[in-house]
């Protein structure tokens, strides 16, 4: 009897010398139907395509042994959820269309200052099924589809309307609820003839407010409006409150900053003359 499973027969088949046996060819075959599309066979050798090794196919029990194996399990869990992850990304593909309807109601939302949340309230939701005759989307749908996309591109028209003309920045840091420290900056636009658009640029929580936090987030303001090339002699005004660690932040960043001068926001200026004044005035207070 021909061993179909010695090395020297394999490349004797491979080459085209060696003789095919029927009996070996259907018992392969037989294993690839009863275990499933994970095996295959050219008729000589049985293929896990999952592992992508040979396994011996001598006995049924060396096929059922090689499937309980640690390795090839990871590798099935491997397979199917790469075949998972395929079948997600094509869904998305296919929702990628958006609806105008949902895009402009968020941006209304947004830009009158209504909480998503609302479109939540039964009454406010028929309301706008009733008078706009559309299928209004739940608060979710708004937040995963659209609101990444308004942001987005009301951050390139921000830019847009910057471009190259001169501008001044201001910064504030506050402490909310929790007492975490959220620093805001607002930018805005210095024209010679008019007063310039001001724009919210970015908001973010700082681990702490000092002169280093500031700097930092002044930096990272700066490159938001011009990424990868910060127009440092575009930047001419520096307002802030009159805290300490403000007024050394002002001092570091003019040494990059070359033609910005810091000033003290008039706000704050009037608050302290005020806070001085009552502090001298008890009874008036």
């Amino acid at each position: 009897m021909i061993d179909n499973t010695d090395p020297a027969y394999l490349n004797r088949y491979r080459s085209g010398t060696a003789s095919v046996n029927p009996d070996l060819t259907k018992k392969l075959k037989k294993y690839v139907s009863e275990y499933g599309t994970d095996f295959s066979t050219d008729g000589h050798v049985l293929y896990c395509k999952i592992c992508e090794i040979k396994i011996k196919f001598e006995k049924k029990y060396n096929v059922s042994q090689h499937i309980k194996t640690d390795k090839h399990h990871k590798n099935v869990k491997r397979k199917n959820e790469q075949a998972q992850r395929k079948v997600q990304q094509l869904l998305t593909n296919q929702n990628s269309v958006k609806s105008d309807f949902n895009m402009d109601l968020c941006q209304a939302m947004v830009s009158a200052n209504i909480p998503l949340n609302k479109l939540s309230n039964n009454v406010f939701r028929t309301f706008l099924e009733k008078y706009t005759g559309k299928s209004i989307p739940m608060e979710a749908t708004l937040k995963k589809g659209y609101i990444d996309d308004i942001f987005n591109s009301t951050l390139e028209n921000m830019k847009m309307e910057i471009q190259q003309n001169k501008i001044w920045v201001s910064i504030d840091e506050t402490c909310d609820v929790e007492g975490r420290f959220i620093a805001n900056v607002i930018v805005g636009i210095l024209r010679p003839d008019c007063p310039g658009r001001i724009f919210l640029l970015h908001s973010e929580q700082l681990d702490k407010a000092n002169h280093s936090t500031i700097c930092k987030l002044f930096d990272k303001a700066m490159g938001i409006i011009w990424p990868g090339n910060i127009k440092y002699n575009n930047v001419l005004l520096f307002v802030s409150d009159a805290a300490p660690y403000m007024v050394k932040a002002g001092t570091v960043l003019k040494n990059f900053y070359t033609k910005m001068v810091r000033v003290t926001c008039c706000a704050h200026g009037f608050h302290r003359i005020a806070e001085q004044i009552r502090g001298q005035f008890g009874t008036v207070d």
